[in-house]
Parts: structure tokens; sequence; C-alpha cells
């Protein structure tokens, strides 16, 4: 009698494409073309969405069980290698309890950390090289399903009324967020396009395509300064500038200057471009909302409960209700105020840090390249959007799957050199050798 195998690998991989797609919100798009509930935005926001805290908590609870069995937490080199994300977890979990609503904040914090635990089981599971992959090939497909609906079904597919009129968003609730996710889509996979890879090339296709259609100058931005920073930091490695600390460290210096100068006169930039100064009237709501972060500047309001507190009443009553800041660190001293956001800017730093030490030892270099640039405009458009920590966005999960790591045990690498990487390739993990098994 025959029997039916089913492999470990086989379930990790089918679970971390559901994550996957739940993260991107596909699922979600399926969900909310049935939802015909009559509750007005802020009431949606705030009651949360059964599905989503449903399939929240499988992205939570067996990664929590891989974890626990693996005994991850054990382990001394875990928390030495995330001492800032976790510390920023615990400000996050400490805000609830000054909160103006503890059990939205208690919610909020869950799903937040259900984003990183699934980050956490990517990044113990998959190398660097077949995260990119991975990651990047599901924002292409995700796309493409956009551009199939945009076919049959224009009306979801596209923005009607107001000054985004027939701007694409395809499956993502804000095109603005789509276009963003797939132009990071683009820079995970540029160590594959430069090695020709037909899929990496294909998925690219699909997210620029997507990027073009939904007229976002952000994504657009994104894709050339990413392009040029992979270029320049490929360009140093190849000259073995990477192999002289002091060398390297001159060349980043420059690098950032040259960031500053441009930040600097953004608004400047924006205008030669034709693009709104204000940045869609983002600057006016943060004015409004300075006063009342000046007001419980130490502290915040508690994780998410900002805008179900009373203080909210005020700018929703000149403003309306529109959820978050649009900027992770406006949004973060509402959420925790200033100590939070001390704790987000650590850890921002500490991701970046990882990836320029491993360019700096030569250690998959191009793909640690590619991560590092992806890390440095998360902390730009953060500025500009709620990025991190945002729970809903899928940047936060590229954040997070690029911010986390493990000890890895060195792997033999010689069957990939020369070659382009193909979904099979992997490398073996803390406690767990990662088997290219179908």
């Amino acid at each position: 009698m025959n029997k039916l195998e089913v492999r470990y690998t086989t379930l990790r991989d089918a679970f971390t494409l559901f994550g996957g797609l739940f993260y991107i919100q596909v699922i979600g798009f399926f969900f909310g073309l049935a939802d015909v509930s009559n509750l007005d935005a802020a009431e949606k926001d705030l009651e949360g969405n059964a599905i989503n805290q449903i399939c929240g908590l499988i992205t939570l609870l067996v990664p929590l069980f891989f974890f626990i069995r693996n005994k991850v937490f054990l382990s001394k080199s875990f928390y030495r290698n995330n001492a800032f994300l976790l510390m920023f977890m615990l400000c996050v979990a400490v805000s609830i309890s000054w909160s103006y609503d503890p059990m939205l904040s208690f919610k909020r914090f869950v799903a937040m950390i259900s984003v990183v635990f699934f980050a956490g089981f990517i990044a113990y599971n998959y190398s660097l090289e077949k995260v990119a992959f991975m990651l990047g090939c599901i924002i292409g497909a995700a796309a493409f399903f956009g551009l199939i609906i945009a076919l049959f079904r224009p009306d979801i597919a596209f923005v009607y009324g107001g000054p985004r009129d027939g701007a694409f968003k395809g499956i993502f609730p804000e095109k603005n967020a789509g276009a963003r996710i797939n132009a990071i889509a683009i820079l995970l996979l540029l160590p594959m396009i430069r090695q020709r890879n037909p899929w990496a090339i294909l998925c690219s296709l699909f997210s620029l395509i997507a990027i073009a259609l939904a007229q976002s100058a952000t994504a657009i931005a994104l894709i050339c300064a990413g392009t040029v920073s992979c270029w320049y930091f490929l360009t140093l490695i190849r000259l073995h500038i990477n192999r002289s600390w002091p060398a390297f460290l001159g060349t980043m210096i420059v690098y950032v200057l040259i960031c500053f100068f441009l930040y600097g006169n953004y608004a400047l930039l924006l205008e030669l471009t034709g693009r709104d100064p204000s940045l869609t009237d983002r600057t006016r709501i943060w004015d409004l909302l300075t006063p009342l972060i000046d007001a419980e500047f130490l502290k915040g309001y508690g994780f998410g409960a900002f805008w179900s507190s009373p203080s909210a009443e005020v700018f929703i009553n000149r403003w309306g209700y529109i959820g978050n800041a649009h900027s992770g660190y406006m949004e973060t001293l509402l959420n925790g105020g200033v100590v939070q956001l001390i704790a987000l800017i650590l850890m921002l730093v500490e991701a970046l840090i990882k990836h320029y030490r491993a360019v700096m030892a030569d250690q998959s270099a191009r793909f640690h390249v590619s991560a590092m640039v992806i890390i440095g405009s998360f902390m730009l458009t953060n500025y500009v959007a709620y990025v991190v920590p945002n729970y809903r966005s899928a940047e936060f999960l590229v954040f997070c799957v690029l911010a986390l790591s493990f000890r890895h045990h060195h792997a033999k690498r010689s069957g990939l050199a020369g070659r382009p990487f193909t979904p099979g390739d992997c490398v073996t993990l803390e406690g767990v050798p990662a088997k290219a098994t179908t």
C-alpha cells in the first residue's frame, strides 16, 4: 500500500507561502471583496478583522512552537544579535500599562509580534539569498495578480475620484503602499536580475508596470536611488575597498553626506519635479499633531491607542480620521513618546550595521548590499509614511526578516559559485540542516 509522505520542508515552505500571502495582503484582498459591513473607516480600524486576527495568531503560534522546540530562546546569541529589536518590543509592551485603551494596545501588540515571529521563522529557515528571491517573487506575483484584476474589475484595481484619480493600486487598499512594496521587490531581486535569473526579471517587470500605473514618484525615487546605491557599493566591492575598513568607512561617510544633502533640499527637488512640497498635505497633518505629541512627549498614548483617545477628537474634528500620522517617527511618538522613538532609531541602526559588517566580511556581499540599501530606504520613507513598526505593512515584514539574525553555521557554497541563484539553493542554519528537497 502506497504511503503519502509529507516532508518537513514541504510543510515549512507551505506555511511560509501562506504567511507571505497574508502579510502582502493577498488573502485580505479576497476577504475584503466579501466585506459588506456598514462600519465606517474608523470603526473598522478600531474593531479589527476576525480573519486577520485568526491568520495573525497562526503566524504567531506556529513560529513560537518552532522556536521553543529548537530552544532559540535559550541561546545567548539570539539576545545579543537582536538586542535593540527586543528592546523596542519591550518598550511597546510596557506602553500598554499606561495606554488610553489597554485592550486595543494589547491586540495591536500581539499583531506586531506576530509579524516579528513570522519574520523570525523565515530568517531562521532560509538563507538571505533565498529570502530575497522568495519575497521579491511573491510581491511580483501579487503585482501580476493586481494587473489581471485591473482587466476585469478596474473599479477595484484603480483609484476613482480625488487627486489620485486613475492611479493603480491593485490588491492593496492604498496605492502608495502598493507602489512602495513593489519598489522594494525590485531592490530585493536586483542581485538575481544581475545574474539574469528569468523569474527575477519577470517578477520585477510586473512590479515595474504596477509602479508606472500607480504614478508614484516615491516608488520611482526608491528604485532609482536604490539601484544607484547598490551600484555604488558593488563598485566598491569590485575594487576590494570593503576589505579595508578605513577606506570603506570613508566611502560610507561620503555616501551619507550626499544623502543628507539631498534630504536637506528635498523641498527644492520636489518643486523641480512638479511635486507637492507639502508632501500631499503631510506637513499640515504633522503641524496639527505636534501639540498633541508635546502633551504626552515622554510616554505617548500607548501603542496604537492615540486614535481612540479623547485627544484624537481634536484632530479628527479638524481633519477627519486617518488612522496614522503618515510618518513612522511621528506615529511612534504618539505610541510611546520619545523613549520608544529612541528605541526605534536604535533598532533601525542595528539592522543597518548587521549588513554593513557582512559586507565588510565579504559574506554574500551583493545580497547584503541590497539588504543594507533597503533598510536605508525604510529609514527615509518612514519619515513620510508609517512603515516601521506598522504591522499592517508588508514593508515591516521585509524589514523584520532583514533585521532578525540567528547564529549561522558556515555552509559549503562551492556548488553555488559562478552560477545564478535558484530557488533550490539554501544554507545550513543554527541547529537545522536546511535541505534543498522538493
